[in-house]
């Protein structure tokens, strides 16, 4: 059963905006990224004193020594994973690639350029 005319036209505007708003996503997380490595250190220190405290905790039958190492867990993986940001200009190494931004996309079409436009040949096609 096909759609209606309505209802096509309905579906090509919800995918452009969704294409439109899926590059905004990958634009904005794209680049080079830097690394703080004490942070992840610490991290990963407080991640195994967490395990640590849990495995006593359960060895002791105490409760409270268990849940106490799983905050410290939890709290030295969020840690980790907050050492990495975007790089600033200052940032980034001299041999290291720019980051991807409007100028690149004059280049030629992105992926979801080429996947709408594949879409959209199938389509006119069947």
């Amino acid at each position: 059963m096909g759609l209606s005319e309505h209802e096509q036209r309905l579906l090509d505007e919800m995918e452009r905006n969704l294409y439109k708003h899926e590059a905004d996503i990958v634009t904005a997380s794209s680049g080079p990224r830097t690394v703080d490595y004490t942070k992840v250190a610490v991290g990963v220190l407080g991640i195994a004193i967490g395990l640590v405290l849990i495995v006593v905790g359960v060895s002791m039958k105490l409760a409270v020594l268990g849940v106490l190492g799983f905050g410290i867990a939890v709290a030295g993986a969020l840690w980790a994973l907050s050492a990495s940001k975007p790089a600033t200009g200052d940032d980034v190494a001299p041999g290291a690639r720019p980051s991807e931004g409007p100028a690149s996309a004059k280049q030629g079409p992105n992926l979801m350029d080429r996947l709408a436009q594949e879409w959209d040949d199938r389509n006119q096609r069947g």
